[in-house]
């Protein structure tokens, strides 16, 4: 019997290129993406951060810097991880919130949401309110 052409390529047929793609960050590690998934630059190890279908996560695969769109954080505060919320938090390092929603007490407000990262590249989130005018002043 011959051999069944079941339309699959062997990796080793690509050497060193993919099919959909390779870019080098200047890290040395290859990476596959597209260059519209590209969020921005990751706070912890500088490579791109990129849309994925379950979040935003750096591409350097020895980082553990990941925003992840089914984010409780987000979802405590009636919010999503979306794509421009990401973007302000990689690129600016906070986002401004409107119309939030308190669990508790189900009252509206708005927030900053500032992103910082801890010794292992995990993502951690603060909530700051703006100051408020006092009366007479």
């Amino acid at each position: 019997m011959g051999t069944v052409d079941d339309g699959w390529m062997d990796a080793a047929d690509f050497g060193e290129e993919l099919p959909f793609g390779n870019f080098d960050d200047g890290s040395g590690t290859k990476q596959a993406y597209n260059g519209d998934d590209i969020v921005g630059s990751c706070p912890v190890c500088g490579s791109h951060v990129v849309e994925r279908e379950k979040g935003f996560f750096c591409n350097n695969m020895d980082c553990k810097f990941a925003l992840w769109k089914n984010n409780r954080f987000f979802q405590s505060i009636g919010k999503e991880m979306t794509r421009e919320v990401a973007d302000d938090l990689v690129n600016c390092g906070t986002v401004k919130l409107l119309d939030c929603k308190s669990q508790r007490t189900g009252n509206t407000f708005s927030c900053y949401v500032d992103l910082t990262t801890d010794e292992e590249g995990k993502a951690h989130f603060e909530i700051r309110f703006p100051e408020r005018k006092r009366r007479g002043e």
